[in-house]
């Protein structure tokens, strides 16, 4: 899968703030004179990734757009809480979707230590497992065994942890 730019990111924001299935700057140009928020995406967009000659061209059109360029002219987008705070949060937001996979990863990871040292200390095999759970054999031996987490999604991996930590121990202690 290819990774989220933030040109991207703009894109599919400027679609569901719009509530419309257009790419037309006009369109949105339009409908962002009444939406705080859209407006906001679409000057941010115009500012960094839409040629001159265009933006131009919107500018002349919509004099709020012209305003909110003119502010955002020459800010790095990675600048934009130094002096343009209603802008910080759609990068932030940006930044949050973007690390959502690497954050998931950080969480299987550890989550999958967690269960191999429940399955060692309750004596529960990778078999009963994916049986007990009707998954793949092959991912759940690679995530186990290997810590590979791309085999594995979230919520899977949640459901083994919850089987293991509910799982009773099949090694009987001497009273």
């Amino acid at each position: 899968m290819r990774e989220l730019t933030f040109k991207g990111y703009l894109q599919q924001q400027l679609c569901e703030l719009s509530d419309c299935n257009s790419k037309s700057l006009y369109k949105f140009a339009r409908l962002a004179e009444s939406n705080a928020r859209l407006k906001n995406v679409l000057c941010l967009y115009l500012a960094n990734f839409v040629p001159k000659n265009l933006k131009n061209q919107l500018c002349k059109r919509f004099p709020y757009v012209a305003i909110e360029c003119e502010r955002l002219s020459g800010v790095p987008h990675e600048q934009l809480g130094e002096s343009l705070s209603e802008y910080v949060t759609i990068y932030e937001n940006y930044l949050n979707r973007k690390n959502t996979k690497a954050n998931e990863d950080k969480i299987k990871a550890l989550m999958q230590k967690r269960i191999v040292e429940l399955q060692e200390e309750k004596g529960i095999t990778n078999y009963r497992i994916y049986k007990s759970l009707n998954l793949n054999p092959g991912n759940v031996n690679a995530f186990l065994k290997n810590g590979d987490v791309s085999k594995m999604g979230l919520n899977t991996v949640r459901k083994i942890l919850e089987f293991v930590n509910d799982h009773h121990s099949n090694i009987y202690k001497s009273a």
